[in-house]
């Protein structure tokens, strides 16, 4: 089997958990939205956040430079797969054949930049006809011990690394909890390109709504870092049945590009 185009699926951590609970999974939303990527049915890859898992524990042992403990270290990469086992299971319940692959053995950083990685397995797998899945993990770094690799670094290197192979990322789809990015009138902004962001960050996230955080603003510069290899990035409400569906079959209407 030769993939010639495949979509990446970003599931974020406030789909897939209850984000005010404590390792508390979104079991009906995960259910859902397995089904809607099985009858969609095109070539994919599948990322997911930390959610309530691993972020709960990440902020009790420590940040993006490192942890205090080899305690800290171990926790929150437990964590991590934990969530991404429940993920994995309803995916295979959905007949979707998903295999794991962790970002802890597949990158390596220096001073929280890519230094090296492993993604021929990757490749081998979409080639196979296997669905991976990433995950936002804690990975090991040569100068902070170890550093946070989120799941939307990982899509960044997923992307470049793919079109190295000649292989085209036709789009990536954001699945978080809102129609997409809102602005100041709390209506969706329907694009964010490099020109309007410069105009859209002075006031975007001081936006008083539990939707638009900090949060939002990583994964929204990664799209536009992502944007200039020529791939959009649509971010949509994964709550609202059938729109990752519609997304991936180009029909939906309600989103934000970023492109």
């Amino acid at each position: 089997m030769k993939i010639k185009s495949i979509s990446i699926i970003k599931l974020g951590g406030s789909i897939i958990t209850d984000k005010s609970k404590p390792y508390t999974p979104n079991l009906p939303n995960i259910k859902r939205l397995a089904k809607e990527i099985k009858r969609a049915n095109v070539p994919i890859i599948i990322v997911h956040g930390a959610g309530s898992f691993a972020h709960t524990s990440a902020k009790k042992y420590g940040g993006k430079k490192g942890y205090t403990s080899l305690w800290g270290v171990a926790k929150v990469s437990r964590d991590a797969q934990t969530l991404d086992q429940i993920v994995i299971d309803e995916l295979i319940n959905a007949k979707i054949p998903a295999v794991s692959f962790r970002p802890n053995s597949l990158f390596l950083s220096e001073n929280g930049q890519l230094k090296a990685e492993n993604l021929e397995t990757v490749f081998t797998a979409i080639n196979q006809g296997i669905v991976p899945v990433l995950y936002g993990d804690v990975i090991m770094d040569g100068k902070w011990k170890t550093t946070i690799f989120s799941g939307e670094t990982s899509t960044k290197y997923l992307v470049k690394y793919l079109q190295s192979k000649r292989m085209q990322v036709s789009k990536i789809i954001q699945v978080g909890v809102t129609d997409g990015v809102y602005g100041a009138d709390n209506n969706v902004i329907m694009e964010i390109n490099i020109s309007n962001y410069k105009i859209i960050k002075a006031y975007l996230f001081e936006v008083r709504t539990v939707d638009v955080t900090g949060g939002m603003q990583h994964k929204v510069e990664n799209a536009l870092g992502i944007a200039r290899s020529g791939v959009s990035t649509y971010i949509i409400n994964g709550s609202k049945k059938d729109r990752l569906f519609n997304t991936l079959r180009g029909k939906n209407k309600i989103f934000t590009v970023v492109k």
